[in-house]
């Protein structure tokens, strides 16, 4: 499966990027119409779009929901992988806003050149990309770059040249595999992660995930402030926790109504619906008895 490539910069100014999250501005924004899929991307007045980087899924900073937001543990992971993102792509200094504390103020440089390979958008219109700094990558025998809106066939040495690979591979993000992303690639990043769960390296979410191992959870703040999970267990729990408070008996059937489709890879024909297949919830504990990376998700 080919990727569209579109270069352009990273802004940060008036955002609230995190570990799998940033704004994008095209060279060309008529590219964005070339982005196949159901979805269209949605972009601002000047033509910038929200990039949900591909396969990865980092610690939540600011999930919205009623009234406030709610974030997972900051300090284990959260802003690790936010801050290592952003120093990554060349923002070497980054000034938040005094009151949203999420929020970016000012950067320098106020933008960083870079590109994005991308073959659709999500529910949401944000476009779903592996992300690149600096130079396009180059194709065949040709010296100079790979020029926007050109479709190329990404290689694993082109991941691993982007931001999704890095992450990964510091085990500050986990693995979450849609569909869409080519098998070779979702191969690679699968060691990748796996050999990151072995390392646990220094802010790691590994050193003290959860996920599959198992939690208890008191109450919402515990489940904020203190546990280390997979992102998007984190989110139809906080879902749940705010509705029927911490007794997590009726979570499987809540499960069940979250539309979250996805295989498995002893049968990857056979569609799955709900995490209540691999979410076991025993005296209180909660715990997914596969690993993340064994899932492969439908796109929505």
């Amino acid at each position: 499966m080919s990727m569209l490539l579109i270069t352009g910069t990273y802004r940060i100014t008036g955002d609230s990027p995190d570990g799998d999250t940033i704004r994008f501005y095209p060279d060309d924004a008529a590219f964005w119409c070339d982005v196949p899929g159901l979805h269209k991307v949605k972009r601002n007045e000047y033509g910038g779009v929200s990039i949900r980087l591909d396969g990865i899924d980092a610690l939540e900073t600011h999930y919205p929901g009623v009234g406030d937001f709610e974030h997972q543990p900051l300090g284990l992971g959260a802003h690790a992988a936010r801050n290592e993102l952003l120093t990554w792509l060349g923002f070497t200094e980054v000034v938040r806003d005094d009151k949203e504390e999420e929020r970016v103020r000012s950067s320098k440089p106020e933008a960083v050149p870079g590109y994005i390979l991308t073959s659709g958008a999500d529910v949401y219109n944000r476009c779903i990309a592996l992300v690149g700094r600096g130079d396009a990558p180059k194709i065949d025998t040709d010296p100079d770059p790979a020029r926007s809106g050109t479709h190329l066939n990404v290689t694993v040495d082109m991941l691993r040249a982007t931001a999704n690979h890095h992450l990964l591979s510091l085990g500050l993000a986990y693995p979450t595999f849609y569909k869409n992303l080519p098998p070779d690639l979702r191969t690679d990043m699968t060691a990748t992660a796996q050999q990151a769960r072995k390392d646990k390296a220094p802010d790691s979410v590994w050193l003290n995930d959860k996920t599959t191992s198992g939690a208890k959870i008191e109450n919402l703040e515990s489940l904020t402030d203190d546990l280390v999970m997979l992102p998007k267990l984190f989110r139809h729990l906080v879902d749940y926790v705010r509705v029927f408070g911490p007794d997590l008996g009726g979570v499987p059937a809540f499960l069940a109504g979250g539309a979250d489709e996805y295989t498995l890879p002893e049968d990857r024909s056979k569609r799955i619906f709900g995490l209540q297949h691999v979410v076991q919830v025993t005296d209180g504990t909660l715990r997914m008895t596969r690993p993340i990376e064994d899932l492969i998700f439908a796109e929505k």
